[in-house]
């Protein structure tokens, strides 16, 4: 599960809150603004949607920042509070009416007045409260266009989620409002055209009206009062289904039961979302600023509708933009990952960790004699693997040109006489290049390695050893073997220097298993080693190991790294009995039968390109 990116919210707070404001990121589903501090709840994104990528995550968190930011600047707490404060009040008074009448202490004429009254005084919030969220939006993106894409993203998905769960109320006036509040919030955008059905159907004549005036509240009003005047003026245009509704309230009453706990109202439903809203009770002292618009406040209708159009237009660009603002922040994060460990690779003192140890013997070990008794057979793997790789070598140090139709780049002009023929007039050129190489050999001498393991890495050693020599390419070897929790020692068992000389090689049958493994440490410090050695040769370090070790990532990383930066790649092989090197190394090779040897590493290395 995705995790917060605490300072950057933090940061984001403090670059854009008009006074000062806190920031607390708890673990709940909620994100308010409540005084002068800002809740962010880290399950807050989850409200809305399922599953995240982490960077989406991070971006609806920042969305969901940025709209509560919006709303201390831009919203006028004390009017809403007033709003929210009248229609409690008319609830209580609309009971009281009803008892009234029932009492018969009021008349119906006076019942019915104020139950018109209550249920405009009900609808009045969730209208406001439509516009308002979808003015900070904007207000937002106007004054900060670098906030836009987050605003927009987590708009998009708390739309899509209100649509995917609609509100259940028996009332036609709250399925119009739910439906307003939509168009309002939102604009009357493609994906909302199929989900808007009651609107047109029931007020057909008003519903061109009313999204004008969505959009005139969302984009044009400049204050919360001026959003409260137009959502007056949307109610006002539902009046035909409004008084419906106020025959239905009053079939209640007239049946005997109270308003209150006897509907499911979509009032009821978001009184406790419209409360935090509005700030119920706790009206803001600071006064709000204007929110800033791209328009002309007195648009025509021909106008507003063209707006309108262009909304719908850009909603279809919103999934790509997300998308790529995604992937842009991945990249910059991968690459901010890259530099730091760039960083601490260049500045680690790896060789503070690495005891350097002269060979102690030169007569071969028990298990050094049990491969030495195979050195026939290790000849014959060397000569092949030898001629494969001076092969693979000669071809890629050769210039080819591929003539074929699909390669519609380039025009093989001396060949155009080929386009009655077999079409191909196109050709793609590859130069050749000849890489000089060196190599160094690094062998896992730990105890898992104790056995038939360590007999098929020596052989294995020594084939690879004698290849070098017979293409005369410089090589190193060492064995290496924990030394406690965090320090290795690193046995030398032939220099570069030396590493023409072909007796010495007799000293890869000294090796003795022992020990525990940090082969991510032995395999930084040789990496380093031939960093500064090659110059510029290709350079490869070839790991003969089991793959069993700690710094499994860590030893993903060095490998990017110096693929990367110094053009050298890490192949890992293990034999018959060490089918964990795979996932040890990204370039992991397992042998299941040393005779293949040669086949199986020249098809490993054509891939990585010698």
């Amino acid at each position: 599960m995705p995790t917060p990116d605490r300072t950057k919210l933090k940061r984001i707070t403090d670059l854009y809150a008009p006074y000062p404001l806190r920031l607390v990121i708890d673990d709940s589903v909620n994100h308010q603004l409540k005084g002068n501090t800002i809740a962010l709840g880290s399950q807050a994104p989850y409200r809305y949607l399922e599953h995240y990528h982490p960077e989406g995550y991070q971006l609806m968190l920042e969305g969901l920042l940025y709209h509560e930011l919006a709303r201390a600047r831009y919203t006028d707490f004390a009017c809403l509070n007033a709003l929210y404060q009248n229609a409690k009040d008319s609830l209580r008074d609309m009971n009281q009416a009803g008892r009234a009448f029932l009492d018969h202490t009021i008349t119906y004429a006076k019942l019915r007045q104020q139950t018109h009254t209550y249920v405009l005084s009900i609808n009045l919030p969730l209208v406001v409260h439509a516009l308002e969220e979808g003015a900070l939006d904007n207000a937002m993106g106007i004054a900060y266009p670098e906030t836009w894409t987050a605003l927009m993203n987590a708009r998009q998905t708390m739309t899509h989620h209100t649509l995917s769960h609609p509100p259940k109320t028996p009332f036609l006036m709250d399925q119009i409002i739910a439906e307003i509040m939509l168009v309002a919030t939102y604009g009357y955008r493609y994906s909302l055209k199929t989900a808007i059905t009651q609107l047109p159907l029931y007020l057909p004549d008003a519903f061109e009206a009313i999204r004008q005036l969505a959009i005139r509240g969302r984009l044009l009003a400049q204050s919360t009062p001026e959003r409260v005047t137009i959502a007056k003026q949307i109610l006002t245009l539902c009046t035909p289904v409004l008084q419906e509704t106020v025959k239905e309230i009053l079939d209640t009453i007239l049946n005997g039961s109270k308003i209150a706990g006897a509907t499911s109202s979509l009032f009821d439903q978001m009184s406790s979302e419209i409360a935090i809203s509005f700030q119920a009770g706790e009206p803001t002292q600071v006064k709000p600023e204007k929110a800033p618009t791209k328009y002309a406040l007195d648009l025509s209708q021909e106008e507003l509708s063209h707006l309108e159009a262009m909304e719908d237009q850009d909603e279809k660009k919103l999934a790509h933009e997300r998308f790529a603002e995604i992937h842009r922040r991945e990249q910059k994060k991968e690459k901010e990952k890259q530099q730091a460990f760039r960083k601490q690779t260049e500045e680690a003192d790896i060789e503070k960790q690495i005891l350097l140890m002269p060979l102690s013997r030169t007569t071969p070990t028990a298990d050094g004699q049990l491969a030495k008794a195979h050195l026939p057979e290790s000849i014959a793997r060397s000569n092949r693997l030898a001629r494969l790789f001076k092969r693979e070598q000669m071809y890629a140090s050769k210039s080819q040109t591929k003539h074929h139709l699909a390669y519609g780049r380039t025009l093989d002009t001396p060949n155009l006489y080929r386009a009655n023929l077999d079409g191909h007039v196109f050709k793609k050129h590859k130069e050749g290049q000849k890489k000089d190489l060196c190599v160094y050999i690094l062998v896992d001498n730990s105890e898992s390695m104790s056995g038939q393991k360590i007999i098929n890495t020596m052989k294995g050693c020594y084939e690879l050893a004698r290849v070098m020599q017979t293409l005369k390419i410089p090589f190193a070897i060492s064995a290496h073997k924990a030394l406690g929790s965090n320090q290795v020692q690193l046995t030398r068992i032939i220099e570069f220097q030396e590493s023409s000389r072909r007796y010495l090689l007799d000293r890869i049958f000294t090796m003795h298993p022992s020990g525990g493994t940090h082969e991510d440490i032995a395999l930084e410090y040789v990496l380093k080693e031939l960093a500064n050695y090659k110059r510029k040769r290709k350079g490869f370090v070839f790991v003969l190991s089991d793959g069993d070790t700690h710094g499994v990532k860590h030893i993903h990383e060095l490998c990017a790294y110096y693929h990367q930066h110094h053009q050298i790649d890490v192949i890992g092989i293990g034999i018959q009995t060490a089918p964990l090197i795979t996932q040890t190394y990204p370039n992991g090779l397992f042998i299941e039968d040393i005779q293949t040897l040669p086949e199986e590493l020249m098809k490993l290395l054509r891939q990585i390109s010698i």
